[in-house]
C-alpha cells in the first residue's frame, strides 16, 4: 500500500513539474516570439491606403481596411507615426533616443498587437512620419528652430505652425531613431513627409540657425544643397543601420514636372537617394487653368498622364547626367551646377518604378465646378497610371474613408 501511495505521489509531482517546464516553455517561446522582428517582403506592385491613428483603431475601418486586402486589389497601409501634430502616435523606448526625446500621445496602445494582426492578413505596413514640420519640437528645443530674423522669436505659419531648422544634423538623427525604433516595432517601409521647407507665412522673414552657413555659401540655391544633405545622411545611416528597411519621401505635385522653389523639392534631389519617391498627384490640388483646364480636378486622366510623362523624362535625363559623372568620375549634377552629395559610385541607374504616385481618394467640396467622386472619376486616375506603365499607388484620404466599390 505505501509503495502505491509513493509510485502516486511521485506521479503528481513530476506531472507538476512537468506543467511548470511546459509553462516556462511557452513563457519563453513568447518572449521570442515578441523579440522577433517580423517583416513581410515589398509586394511587387505596392496599393496602399493611409489610415490614421485615429482610423486605424477603429474596429470597423480596420475591418474594411483587412476586408478590401483579402478581396480586392489593396496590399498595404500607411498609418501615421509622427504627424502634424507633433506628437508621437505610440510609446517608443527612450533608450532608442539622445538628447531628444520622443513624446507620445498614446493613440495607439499596444502597436505590436496591431501591427502582427496586418502582417497575418498578408498587408504590407508603411509608416509615415512628418519630419521638419514639427511645433512641438520647434518649443521644446527653440534653438532648433526656424526663428525670426531677430534670432530670438520661433517663427510660424500663418496658421501658428511651426517648423525645425533642415539643416539641423540632431533633428536628422532623431528622425533616423524613429525609422530605426519603428522598423523594430515591426514597420516594414519609412515614408517621409514633409521634407521641405515651410511656404505659408512670412518666408522672407526667417532666420535658420544651421542652414544659413550654407545659405551664407550659396545664396542662390541654398535651399536646395540643404534637403540634398538630409537626404544623403538619413538614408545613408539607414542603409547602413537597418538595410532591410525600405525609406520613401513625399514630394509636392508639380515636383514631377518643374522645380518648386517656393519650397525647395526638385526630383532629382529625392529619386537618388530614397527607394521609392512619392508625388501627391491629386488633381484637386492643381490650380484652375493648369493645362488649360478650367478645374483640374474634373480631368484626373488627364492631368496624371501629364505628371506621370513628365516625371519619366526626368528620370531619363538624370540617368544620362548619371551615366555622365560615371565616365568623367565626378559628382551628379543635379541642379544649375550643385552637385549631389552622394557618391558616385553608390549610384545606380534610376528605375521609373520608384515613382509611385498618391492618388486623390475624396471629393474636394471647396474646389469650384469640382464634380463628386465616383468609381469612375477616382479609376481614371489609375487607367492614367497603368497607361504610362507604372502600377503602384497610394490613395489619400484625411479622414480614411474607403468604398469596396472602388477597387477591383
Amino acid at each position: 500500500m505505501v509503495e502505491i501511495y509513493t509510485f502516486v505521489s511521485l506521479f503528481f509531482t513530476v506531472l507538476a513539474n512537468w506543467e511548470i517546464i511546459n509553462n516556462e516553455i511557452s513563457l519563453i517561446q513568447e518572449k521570442i516570439q515578441e523579440e522577433k522582428i517580423i517583416h513581410i517582403e515589398t509586394p511587387e506592385n505596392v496599393k496602399s491606403l493611409y489610415f490614421t491613428s485615429t482610423a486605424i483603431k477603429n474596429k470597423g475601418k480596420k475591418e474594411n481596411l483587412i476586408k478590401l486586402a483579402k478581396n480586392t486589389e489593396i496590399n498595404s497601409v500607411t498609418i501615421d507615426i509622427k504627424t502634424v501634430s507633433w506628437y508621437i502616435n505610440f510609446d517608443m523606448p527612450e533608450s532608442n533616443f539622445w538628447d531628444i526625446k520622443p513624446v507620445s500621445n498614446g493613440s495607439i496602445q499596444d502597436p505590436k498587437k496591431l501591427l502582427n494582426q496586418l502582417h497575418e492578413e498578408d498587408i504590407y505596413i508603411i509608416g509615415r512620419v512628418v519630419v521638419f514640420k514639427d511645433k512641438l519640437l520647434a518649443e521644446r528645443r527653440n534653438d532648433l528652430a526656424i526663428k525670426t530674423w531677430n534670432k530670438i522669436s520661433v517663427w510660424s505659419d500663418y496658421n501658428w505652425k511651426k517648423y525645425v531648422d533642415p539643416g539641423s544634423q540632431e533633428v536628422w538623427d532623431y528622425n533616423v531613431n524613429i525609422a530605426k525604433t519603428a522598423f523594430e516595432m515591426w514597420f516594414d517601409e519609412i515614408n517621409f513627409d514633409y521634407v521641405r521647407f515651410p511656404t505659408d507665412g512670412r518666408v522672407h522673414d526667417t532666420y535658420y540657425p544651421f542652414s544659413d552657413k550654407i545659405r551664407s555659401e550659396n545664396p542662390k540655391w541654398w535651399n536646395i544643397i540643404v534637403i540634398d544633405k538630409f537626404s544623403n545622411h538619413i538614408t545613408s545611416k539607414l542603409n547602413h543601420e537597418v538595410p532591410e528597411l525600405k525609406l520613401s519621401a513625399d514630394i509636392f505635385w508639380l515636383v514631377t514636372n518643374s522645380d518648386l522653389f517656393q519650397i525647395w523639392q526638385n526630383l532629382e534631389s529625392f529619386l537618388l537617394y530614397f527607394d521609392y519617391v512619392w508625388p501627391m498627384i491629386y488633381p484637386s490640388h492643381y490650380g484652375a487653368g493648369f493645362l488649360w483646364y478650367k478645374q483640374p480636378d474634373n480631368n484626373p486622366y488627364e492631368i496624371f498622364t501629364y505628371s506621370l510623362e513628365s516625371a519619366s523624362k526626368k528620370i531619363e535625363q538624370l540617368n544620362i547626367e548619371i551615366n555622365s559623372a560615371k565616365i568623367e568620375n565626378r559628382k551628379i549634377n543635379i541642379k544649375w551646377k550643385i552637385n549631389a552629395a552622394k557618391d558616385i559610385n553608390n549610384i545606380e541607374i534610376i528605375s521609373k518604378n520608384k515613382i509611385r504616385p498618391w492618388i486623390q481618394g475624396f471629393w474636394c467640396s471647396r474646389c469650384k465646378w469640382a464634380t463628386s467622386y465616383t468609381r469612375n472619376k477616382f479609376r481614371k486616375q489609375i487607367k492614367a497610371i497603368e497607361d504610362t506603365w507604372f502600377n503602384w499607388w497610394w490613395v489619400w484620404s484625411s479622414g480614411s474613408n474607403y468604398y469596396p466599390e472602388w477597387y477591383d
